[in-house]
């Protein structure tokens, strides 16, 4: 009964489909269907019914109809009409039109090239007519050379490839590019074969396009290839450097990052030196990188990630963020010998937008976090120690710990000479600014193993100890008048009257019952009345939760808020001095 109750099912929408093609309906028919039932598959069965010749899938009339559908509409029917693709049988220019027509009115989606890969699959299933096909786009027909790569993807047959590798016409090397890797079984010789060809276009472009078609192919050849030895890279790499343009560099950054497996370490490292040089899409080109990076891959260098990024940021058109560096962020923080190189090598440069871009790297989710610099990553002169602990109160000062724990490592591994003028800057300003969290952490440095650590943070402590004694024998001097609770008094008075004021403002308004004013009482519960769909009301009682957030202000920020200012800005815009 199932069965029967199945085949009437199937006549029946046969024979709705049928009736609206005759009714020049067949699109809004197919677009019924899909809106009720989207788990009914109808692709190959309007293939069938056109294969019989009972509706015209592909005529012109139903291009228009597909053309002329709203967006949502589309892709309600985007699916079933791209699967139908592969399974019609009819001449490759009334297939190639459909699926052009469908991948028009797709635009930019990323499911737009759907109907492509179906009539690769058609071209599969009719060797004869992807035949028609390449031979058209060999006597020049338009519309044949724009389906040639699909047609070769589909015979699969290196043989017919290998005549447009060795076409001298521009446009029909870049063909053969295009359909190289998309190619499947191919032997190492093929491989090899291809990679000769891509080869000889890079050393001796016909066309920028058909170069640049040879870039991608050649390095999708290598990712596919396990081996470490990659056939004729160094050629290609020593090709493709030799004079570059910007487009040059970034497409290889791209390539580093779209085919992670082809590039050897060889490759990585001349990328990452000759794009220090590129001197436009600085941005772009750091993104690739950044996405290309695998810290865990022994092929790229630390160190030359840097040497690279050092050279991108400062050029950035907007200060660079931590989030356009995440991969690059988590190398960093993952080992605290490349905290200490980052950090060291930049201090000590001095770079503005390098040194912001720490204090972001900080914020950006390692905020409070300890670091050291070990003492191979330190300057051996006094004067650049102290110059780069300058730099680091001037751009980290927001981060007490972190800026603490780089003086601190500095005082236990830096030259004698340098160490007297580092623990005055952590006293001040850093710790005379702040004091909840830094005076825990420094109690904890006060046992540290490091004998110079250690009697650095005791005599810190016992300074700012004497210091807040001081403060709290100096609240009474006359020349303090008046007192906090004057001033706190003065204070609330201020603003009950602020709020007079504001009640009496929107209870003259002319505007004030235009809109609804709630007020919020203090306490554990909220109460409101709640008008149901029959008009009754109904109370509503939410229980409360406390938020609590806070944030400690540099203290000499009020104290002295223009010497302060100044001791930061001067630290951040200092130059170093000439020796």
């Amino acid at each position: 009964m199932n069965e029967a109750g199945s085949v009437t099912e199937k006549s029946d929408l046969a024979q709705l489909i049928i009736d609206g093609d005759a009714a020049g309906r067949l699109i809004p028919t197919i677009l019924d269907f899909e809106y009720k039932d989207r788990k009914r598959e109808l692709g190959g069965f309007l293939a069938d019914l056109n294969n019989s010749g009972e509706i015209a899938l592909l005529s012109d009339a139903n291009l228009a109809a597909i053309r002329q559908l709203e967006h949502n509409d589309f892709w309600m029917v985007f699916g079933a009409l791209s699967d139908a693709i592969e399974h019609v049988v009819d001449d490759y220019p009334a297939v190639q039109q459909f699926a052009e027509c469908l991948v028009e009115r797709a635009g930019n989606d990323g499911a737009s090239n759907t109907p492509f890969v179906s009539f690769v699959c058609w071209c599969e299933k009719h060797p004869s007519q992807a035949r028609k096909i390449i031979t058209g786009a060999k006597d020049g027909q338009e519309d044949c050379q724009r389906s040639c790569v699909f047609a070769l993807q589909g015979l699969n047959d290196f043989g017919y490839l290998v005549d447009f590798l060795e076409d001298s016409r521009a446009e029909f090397r870049s063909m053969g590019f295009r359909a190289l890797v998309r190619l499947k079984n191919m032997t190492s010789q093929d491989d090899q074969t291809g990679i000769d060809a891509c080869l000889s276009e890079i050393q001796s472009p016909s066309s920028d396009d058909a170069r640049n078609a040879a870039i991608e192919a050649v390095f999708r050849i290598w990712d596919n290839d396990a081996t470490k030895e990659k056939y004729r890279q160094d050629e290609a790499i020593k090709s493709l450097l030799a004079q570059p343009t910007d487009d040059d560099l970034v497409r290889l950054c791209a390539m580093l990052f779209y085919h992670k497996n082809a590039s050897t370490e060889q490759t990585i490292s001349a990328v990452l030196s000759r794009s220090q040089s590129i001197s436009s899409s600085f941005e772009t080109a750091s993104h690739w990188i950044d996405n290309a990076l695998t810290w865990k891959d022994e092929r790229w260098s630390f160190k030359e990630v840097i040497a690279f990024i050092e050279a991108m940021v400062p050029h950035f058109e907007q200060p660079a963020k931590s989030k356009q560096f995440h991969s690059f962020c988590e190398w960093v923080w993952e080992e605290p010998a490349n905290t200490s190189y980052l950090f060291a090598r930049w201090l000590n440069s001095g770079d503005f937008s390098l040194c912001s871009f720490l204090a972001e790297m900080v914020s950006g989710g390692y905020k409070g976090a300890a670091l050291s610099l070990l003492p191979q990553d330190l300057p051996p002169e006094a004067v650049d120690q102290v110059f780069l602990a300058r730099k680091c109160i001037g751009f980290l000062w927001l981060h007490e710990i972190t800026a603490a724990s780089i003086l601190l490592s500095l005082v236990e591994h830096g030259h004698p000479d340098a160490v007297p003028e580092i623990e005055d800057l952590l006293w001040e300003p850093l710790l005379l600014s702040y004091s909840s969290e830094l005076r825990p952490y420094l109690e904890q440095q006060a046992s540290s193993a490091s004998p110079t650590v250690a009697k650095a943070a005791q005599e810190l402590i016992a300074n700012h100890a004497a210091y807040i004694e001081g403060l709290e024998k100096a609240q009474d001097l006359s020349e303090l008048e008046p007192s906090n609770e004057a001033r706190r008094a003065a204070a609330i008075k201020d603003h009950q009257r602020n709020t007079d004021i504001q009640k009496q403002a929107r209870k003259m308004s002319i505007f004030g019952d235009m809109f609804h004013t709630a007020t919020m009482l203090y306490g554990r519960k909220s109460f409101s009345m709640i008008t149901g769909a029959d008009g009754k009301k109904f109370p509503s009682i939410t229980p409360l939760s406390e938020h609590s957030y806070s944030v400690e202000f540099p203290r000499l920020s009020v104290v002295d808020p223009v010497g302060f200012n100044r001791l930061l800005l001067v630290c951040r815009v200092e130059q170093r001095k000439e020796k």
